[in-house]
């Protein structure tokens, strides 16, 4: 699994806080009061996911649900299965308790066509959704499905969430890449970061 990470950050007036963008197959957690973690989703899942008492928390972003035993390692946060586990511990290292956390779950939109491709925001909801029940993590409020892709800004510190609804002309683009990057998934290993969302 790659170490480099295409995270940008930069300071935004009508938040008055550092946005940490998150690209799929990373995640981020932060502490700090005056951050922000942001994400731009399609069929993508994110789960924002803190520990209120220790004041802190983080947001991941995976594509898809579970890896079924491929040795393509190099696209592990990219998998739910992956993905999940990876933003627990590091929530733990960071003091978070397990049995303290809460999470927010945001994507699963039906945005790319195709039967097929129809199926895997569907897919990735029923995964997350889940995942937390089995681990004993309550969901504290979601917003998944439908056919819109979604911009998330999530303050860990508060636990607040920013959903914008994208409208459906507007996505032509992320569309396209979504596609791209899921057929390349799927046919060879991952190489290096790419980012689908600018």
């Amino acid at each position: 699994m790659s170490t480099a990470r295409s995270s940008r950050r930069y300071f935004d007036p009508r938040f008055e806080a550092t946005i940490i963008t998150v690209a799929p197959g990373e995640h981020e957690i932060t502490a700090a009061k005056d951050e922000i973690v942001a994400t731009v989703l399609g069929s993508c899942i994110s789960v924002c996911m803190r520990d209120p008492q220790a004041g802190v928390g983080g947001l991941n972003h995976f594509l898809l649900p579970k890896n079924n035993g491929g040795n393509d390692t190099s696209a592990g946060e990219r998998y739910g299965d992956t993905a999940m586990e990876v933003l627990i511990n590091g929530l733990m290292k960071r003091g978070a308790k397990r049995g303290h956390l809460e999470a927010k779950v945001f994507g699963g939109a039906r945005v790319l066509s195709g039967a097929t491709m129809l199926a895997i925001g569907d897919g990735n909801i029923a995964f997350v959704l889940d995942f937390l029940n089995r681990e004993g993590i309550p969901i504290v409020s979601k917003d998944v499905g439908g056919t819109r892709s979604r911009r998330i800004h999530y303050q860990p510190a508060t636990g607040r969430a920013w959903v914008q609804h994208v409208q459906p002309s507007a996505r032509s683009t992320e569309h396209e890449q979504e596609v791209a990057y899921l057929n390349r998934l799927k046919t060879q290993p991952v190489a290096g970061d790419i980012e689908i969302f600018s």
